[in-house]
């Protein structure tokens, strides 16, 4: 008898922690879904999607303004682009312009023409942004100028200065359309 005793107090024993922990269970599970029920309340599910809808509009219209920056800068390069190959295809036929009215000596109706065609287009590169390179007497710069010939200079002249512009150069603001071609003094 005293072992039955001894195995019935052991099986109460088992028991009693069965309880504890089912107790502890119980307890556990209440908590989650106390903490789930906080969390899949469907206020909280709509303050989420706010946020992330919120998050999601900020990035599109951020995307969008870099979108419409780029756009812009494309576009005036372009616009840009296009005025300098318009007007680097109208240089040749300024230079011939410019060759008539110094190969007619006189005075004629058609030397007269001549220079008023240059001259309206010379305003039109001026109104273009567009300038002569100032190259004569002036010291040779490799970024402005494309020296062709060298010669021996007279006295007083200093090395490395142009002498002679053999053909125009042209530039815009911040790009060279055409290099002068020059004659240089060694």
């Amino acid at each position: 008898m005293a072992k039955a005793k001894e195995m019935d107090n052991e099986k109460k024993q088992e028991e009693t922690p069965d309880i504890e922990n089912s107790e502890e269970t119980e307890q556990a599970q209440e908590c989650g879904e106390a903490e789930s029920r906080e969390e899949d309340s469907p206020l909280d599910k709509a303050l989420k999607e706010k946020e992330e809808y919120l998050n999601a509009l900020m990035r599109e219209r951020a995307d969008f303004e870099n979108f419409k920056k780029r756009n812009a800068i494309a576009t005036a390069r372009a616009y840009t682009d296009g005025r300098i190959d318009a007007v680097t295809a109208i240089l040749p036929v300024i230079d011939n312009l410019e060759r008539a009215v110094a190969s007619t000596g006189e005075e004629s109706a058609i030397k007269e023409g001549v220079e008023m065609v240059l001259r309206q287009m010379t305003d039109v590169l001026k109104s273009l942004d567009v300038e002569e390179i100032a190259a004569q007497g002036e010291k040779f710069d490799p970024n402005l100028h494309n020296a062709v010939m060298q010669e021996d200079g007279e006295d007083g002249e200093e090395s490395d200065t142009v002498k002679e512009v053999l053909m125009k150069g042209y530039k815009t603001k911040d790009k060279v359309l055409r290099h002068s071609m020059v004659k240089v003094v060694k």
